[in-house]
């Protein structure tokens, strides 16, 4: 695995995980499958145990649990991976915040460098935000 690890799930079927924003995290299963959906791409994508996936634009990106599952995400950088997650338990009414951005405790010149690290990814990927 390249990069930090980030978040180690545990995700019961029927539940979902949200990924604002968070291209270049990769999606470890241990156990279990996630159906991943990306926004701005027309394929679908399943993570099987053993496999990996890639986030590899910014949007909108969900993960639904087909089983119990098991995974980690792993990001290149150990802070401002993403813009937020957010984990929906199966039969919840509302979703968890797992991971915001603007939250992270940091220096006035950190929430700068996320600002235009926000602002390149507009850049580089109008259509993707």
């Amino acid at each position: 695995m390249e990069g930090y690890v980030v978040h180690r799930l545990s995700v019961a079927r029927g539940s979902s995980v949200r990924i604002d924003d968070g291209a270049g995290i990769m999606v470890y299963v241990q156990e279990g499958e996630l159906w991943v959906t990306q926004e701005g791409d027309e394929r679908d994508h399943f993570a099987r145990p053993g496999n990996c996936f890639r986030i590899d634009c910014n949007g909108a990106v969900l993960l639904d649990a087909t089983r119990d599952t098991r995974a980690s995400f792993t990001a290149p950088t150990p802070q401002n991976y993403a813009r937020r997650i957010t984990l929906l338990p199966a039969g919840a009414a509302a979703p968890s915040v797992l991971y915001d951005a603007s939250r992270q405790r940091g220096s006035w010149l950190e929430s700068l460098r996320y600002r235009f690290r926000f602002l390149e990814k507009r850049r580089l990927h109008p259509g993707g935000l």
